[in-house]
């Protein structure tokens, strides 16, 4: 069974530091939990890397920090979550993964394009092939898409069916519900669902497995800690990448750095859409903050990280930074 509480998103080289850094100096385990987008067999956003790329960095990581407990993680491992629906993208996906020593795979089929009976055969399928290459990989389960506070498992019953579905071939570390959590803009815009989770909290653990909260992005100390004693683990990754874009556009503006040529850059990228809520596109500099992450392997980026240099050692200090974040959330205790 895995101790770790927190996943975070790989968005930066700094974050991932972070990540090694807090675990080493804190004795705490932590999950490295990359999507399709991020890293994969053919290249992601985050450093240009490939899984093998990402995997090298990883091992200098862990040979720089000896102490580090860091789990590396797949995150939503299915069809369509790159705009690839092809299950031959997600096959590739597992087998790579797989091959670099990956500790956990969430598979994740909800935007597979079929009634829900396929959606679950499928899903068997790909869970079946990760144990076939790997006996041992953790597994993490999710087939309901998130949408915030708009519940699709209502009914109890479906969710114990779903769950004895899994555990009839498989036992899965964790399994993935929806709390009512919803990351927009650089916000929580979520609420959590406090009463409907201590119910389906008592299945799940019931069945000897553990709740993973996703999208637990910008929760108060207040808000971790109504999750004590229901929630088991959670994923955090947005607002790493939104914190790393505001303390590089702060240090732009304190020193008289120009980054009017990586807000273009990001802006015409368009990422910032999916995220937007009271917002429009006319404000330019928030599309830039919520979106910023996405481009930290651009040219321009480069350059400004290249021109801060001059004035301090910003990748150690936004390090140094995502620790401080890691540590808000390592308040959390699970059940």
């Amino acid at each position: 069974m895995m101790e770790a509480k927190q996943g975070i998103g790989p968005m930066s080289p700094e974050i991932i530091e972070a990540v090694f850094r807090y675990s080493h100096f804190n004795r705490v385990e932590l999950m490295l939990i990359a999507s399709k987008n991020q890293i994969d067999y053919n290249k992601g956003y985050v450093n240009n890397w490939s899984t093998n790329e990402y995997m090298q960095f990883v091992k200098t990581m862990k040979e720089k920090y000896k102490n580090s407990r860091v789990k590396v993680c797949r995150d939503h491992c299915g069809p369509g979550f790159n705009g690839i629906h092809e299950l031959e993208d997600v096959y590739k996906t597992i087998e790579t993964d797989i091959a670099n020593g990956f500790d956990l795979i969430h598979i994740d089929f909800c935007h597979f394009k079929g009634s829900n009976e396929e959606k679950l055969a499928e899903s068997k399928k790909a869970v079946e092939y990760c144990l076939k290459l790997n006996p041992n990989i953790h597994l993490e389960i999710g087939t309901d898409e998130n949408t915030g506070a708009k519940f699709t498992i209502n009914d109890f019953s479906t969710l114990e069916q779903e769950i004895d579905f899994f555990k009839s071939f498989c036992k899965p570390e964790f399994y993935v519900v929806q709390t009512g959590s919803l990351v927009r803009e650089i916000n929580q815009a979520g609420k959590f669902n406090k009463d409907f989770i201590a119910k389906v909290a008592e299945i799940i653990h019931g069945k000897g497995l553990k709740i993973k909260e996703h999208n637990a992005d910008y929760l108060t100390g207040e808000e971790i800690a109504e999750r004590n004693g229901i929630v088991d683990a959670m994923n955090i990754a947005p607002q790493y990448g939104v914190i790393q874009t505001q303390y590089v556009l702060n240090r732009c503006l304190m020193y008289g750095v120009r980054f009017d040529n990586f807000l273009n850059v990001v802006y015409n990228g368009g990422k910032w859409k999916k995220w937007l809520e009271k917002n429009t596109e006319t404000n330019k500099l928030l599309c830039c903050t919520i979106a910023g992450h996405y481009h930290f392997a651009s040219a321009e980026y480069k350059k400004i990280i290249e021109e801060l240099e001059k004035y301090e050692d910003v990748k150690d200090n936004i390090t140094n930074l995502m620790m401080e974040v890691i540590g808000h959330y390592d308040k959390f205790k699970s059940s």
